[in-house]
């Protein structure tokens, strides 16, 4: 027997949640695995801005990482959530000892989505200042408070000359090739200007040591987003009915990128852009390649569980295979047009720099903030900009409420006493998220929570890389490719699981040593509460992976030898339904398969 039961291994037994539901379309998974790619903070902060790189380039590079990386993960989240039916927590049952990683996940998803909201409350509160009669951020509306910014303001893009000391100087020394002399000017953007002003703290994003603030206006939307989070808890949580919500938003979403990818190609110098639409450059190749396994993290959303827990509403004979190449495509697409509205974005001010070599454009936040002036220059500016704002409002709320959803399908699959007070634990939940959020409605939350990013990043990757451990060579590449037959009738190739057991884990090993020395330098200059955040969230809850190793092996007996296998092994490993569960049992019955961490011998149990 590959598994044994709860009560064999003298363990709570695992009673499968009735309610928890599935999807009502089949479709809607592959639109619920697309809308994680609208972790658009990624790309609008420009870390994954492919500026200047061609189609030849992209297409390649990004289909490579889709074989070696983004799909053979998904399918291997795919496998622990559609055949166990279960959260990210109960998912490890497959090997119950390392069942601390779900109560990990649990607890920097939580904290995530309390930060992450932040992406939700910004495009909120631009959505309803479009609403004033004139845009605040135009160069029209820019005039009525600017005086208000210091002194020591440098120019715009809109040319209200407020102050100006950074002049270029040249000095008597200086040889005609000497640039060092030089003092770049910064062009500031209006839509960002705003964003400063509203903290009366125009030092917001330059990491300086600048006075805690608030914005008002931030509170209040960022109390309204939740409000709205909690209305469709009480009236639509259901699987079914979310999925329909997902599917036809994230249709619609599409759809308004589609068209506002048109409208931002008429804008000046955007010629520049697809112009290099067909270069090919080895210093474009050697990037692409590098930030692979920051695209992969991207295609999984903000949080690690999220997918796994996606694919648990599955059926249990869902193809998931064809479902992550469609998803991986997908995501593709998605995140091909927010790149592009980027960089237009981004040409369109360097145009207003008129080509001079010695001024930039100071853009913060490309999508969220900066583009709200290239919004200004459109007919009825202040109808497209209600408009955008609101697609990557509600981009970012179908993320949240995915991930709260999943979030609560875990608890309540792990902890059975709960099922009966569902909304008590979503409330408080909602409460607890709601009150947290709130610094990060501050100039030091907005500024510095970048730190908390990279942090979770790391988190993300350092499961995976664990996750591939468990399922490949504790639980075993044999019973892997045993169970995925089983449940989608496709066999998972072994080149395939080859790739997951080398080369995916190169990559990560890679980008975990990246991660960290970027996560080093930017709580160098982060703030103390980010610190403390960081520790008690991200970092202290890895405790519980080696303590819940330490707690289930001292609840078994015989050698340290004996107790680590026998932990590994699967406790009620098999699917939830009975029809299938007995098909399963028959099938393990009559195939032998090579021992592996996760079974032990019968003389070593005795």
């Amino acid at each position: 027997m590959v598994y044994e039961t709860s009560y064999e291994s003298g363990r709570q037994p695992f009673l499968p949640d009735t309610k928890r539901g599935n999807w009502l379309n089949p479709q809607d998974f592959i639109y619920a695995g697309i809308s994680l790619v609208f972790r658009i903070d990624i790309i609008s902060m420009s870390l994954l801005a492919s500026f200047d790189t061609g189609v030849l380039v992209l297409i390649p590079v990004y289909l490579l990482g889709m074989v070696i990386y983004t799909v053979p993960l998904m399918v291997l989240q795919s496998y622990m959530g559609q055949f166990s039916s279960s959260g990210f927590i109960s998912a490890f049952r497959l090997s119950p000892i390392f069942k601390g990683i779900g109560y990990v996940s649990l607890i920097t998803n939580i904290f995530i989505l309390a930060y992450h909201s932040i992406f939700a409350m910004v495009p909120l509160l631009y959505m309803f200042a479009s609403f004033n009669p004139t845009l605040p951020w135009s160069c029209e509306g820019f005039k009525t408070w600017a005086q208000n910014l210091t002194e020591s303001e440098e120019i715009n893009i809109c040319n209200v000359y407020i102050r100006n000391e950074t002049e270029p100087e040249i000095s008597a020394n200086a040889t005609s090739n000497d640039t060092s002399s030089y003092v770049f000017i910064n062009h500031h953007i209006p839509s960002v200007l705003y964003f400063q002003y509203l903290f009366h703290d125009l030092k917001v994003f330059h990491y300086d040591d600048f006075e805690f603030s608030m914005s008002w206006q931030l509170i209040l939307c960022a109390l309204l987003v939740w409000a709205i989070i909690a209305v469709i808890v009480y009236k639509f949580f259901q699987t079914e009915v979310i999925g329909t919500i997902v599917r036809y938003s994230v249709l619609a979403v599409i759809g308004l990128m589609v068209f506002f990818l048109i409208a931002f190609s008429f804008l000046p110098g955007s010629g520049h852009v697809f112009s290099n639409l067909f270069s090919m450059r080895w210093r474009d190749i050697v990037t692409g390649i590098i930030t692979i396994p920051m695209h992969g993290m991207a295609a999984f959303g903000p949080g690690w569980g999220i997918f796994l827990t996606l694919s648990s509403f599955n059926k249990f004979r869902t193809n998931v295979i064809k479902q992550s190449c469609l998803i991986a495509l997908g995501q593709f697409v998605v995140m091909i047009g927010l790149d592009f509205l980027t960089n237009l974005s981004e040409t369109f001010f360097s145009e207003k720099t008129n080509g001079d070599y010695y001024a930039q454009v100071e853009h913060m936040w490309i999508l969220y903030l900066s583009t709200g002036s290239v919004l200004t220059h459109f007919p009825w500016a202040n109808l497209w900009s209600i408009i955008f704002y609101f697609m990557l409002f509600w981009s970012s709320m179908l993320l949240m409420i995915l991930q709260l959803h999943t979030i609560l399908t875990s608890i309540l699959d792990e902890f059975e006493f709960l099922r009966e007070k569902k909304f008590q634990v979503a409330y408080g939940l909602i409460g607890f998220l709601a009150t947290v959020s709130i610094y990060f409605t501050s100039n030091h939350g907005v500024t510095y929570f970048s730190a908390l990013a990279i942090d979770t990043y790391n988190t993300q990757t350092a499961i995976n890389l664990l996750l591939i451990l468990i399922v490949l060579w504790i639980y075993g590449r044999e019973r892997f490719q045993r169970d995925f037959e089983f449940m989608t009738s496709h066999r998972f190739s072994t080149w395939n699981v080859y790739i997951l057991r080398f080369v995916a884990p190169l990559g990560m090993v890679l980008a975990l040593i990246g991660g960290f020395f970027i996560s080093h330098y930017e709580h160098k200059i982060t703030s103390l509460v980010i610190d403390v955040c960081a520790i008690i969230f991200i970092a202290i809850p890895w405790l519980g992976i080696p303590g819940f190793v330490i707690y289930q092996m001292s609840r078994s007996m015989g050698s340290l030898k004996m107790r680590f296998l026998r932990c590994c092994r699967p406790t009620d490993w098999f699917p939830v339904e009975a029809e299938e569960k007995q098909k399963y049992e028959q099938l393990v019955g009559s195939v032998e398969i090579t021992q592996t961490l996760s079974e032990l011998k019968d003389e070593e149990v005795i």
